[in-house]
């Protein structure tokens, strides 16, 4: 625990007593990031997100248990920014480049293709 949380064992008490209601392994998960059994909604409001994306025990259903629980103690864990929308191909450049792509697979060569982009040019 921190000096803060030993200063006034209620305080201790009542962290404890928020984290207990967090699910086993998000509670483990966080216990691991602060290295410290208890912590406040405060404190873990205030780590980034994708620190919590990349946490041992915290996938996308633990994310949203952690945030649900933020919630219910009035904080929010603000998501990362989304990248910029990838501008829309017009028709005939999209046709060019299939083509070329076509051209070059041919001729031996491996084009790989960014999959994350449905086929109307647009970031999902």
């Amino acid at each position: 625990m921190t000096d803060e949380m030993t200063d006034c064992p209620d305080r201790g008490d009542q962290a404890l007593a928020l984290v207990n209601q967090l699910p086993t392994l998000q509670r483990n998960a966080l216990r691991k990031i602060f290295d410290r059994p208890a912590f406040t909604p405060e404190e873990v409001a205030r780590l980034d997100y994708r620190r919590l994306q990349q946490a041992e025990g915290i996938g996308r259903k633990g994310l949203e248990a952690i945030t649900a629980w933020l919630g219910r103690h009035g904080l929010e864990l603000k998501p990362p920014e989304l990248p910029v929308e990838a501008p829309k191909l017009a028709r005939g450049a999209r046709r060019n480049i299939e083509q070329a792509v076509r051209l070059l697979r041919t001729h031996g060569y491996v084009v790989q293709v960014d999959r994350s982009l449905p086929p109307d040019g647009k970031s999902r």
